[in-house]
């Protein structure tokens, strides 16, 4: 069933995230808070995120999230 999360470019610091499969289907389990943005030179925006359990990298692509 598809994740009802809105897309990421309302992702902002606070937000409750969850990881975004390619599918566009949220990663079963894999949740955390956004800590901070980050854009990058090549002006993607990048989220500091900190997971509730080990899973993703602690920083990733804003396009790899969803809101929880």
């Amino acid at each position: 069933m598809p994740d009802s999360g809105r897309p990421s470019d309302e992702i902002h610091i606070g937000d409750r995230v969850a990881y975004r499969l390619s599918t566009g289907e949220s990663a079963r389990g894999i949740r955390g808070k956004v800590l901070g943005l980050f854009i990058i030179q090549n002006g993607q925006t990048l989220a500091d995120v900190e997971w509730d359990n080990l899973g993703p990298p602690k920083r990733l692509n804003v396009t790899n999230l969803i809101k929880a």
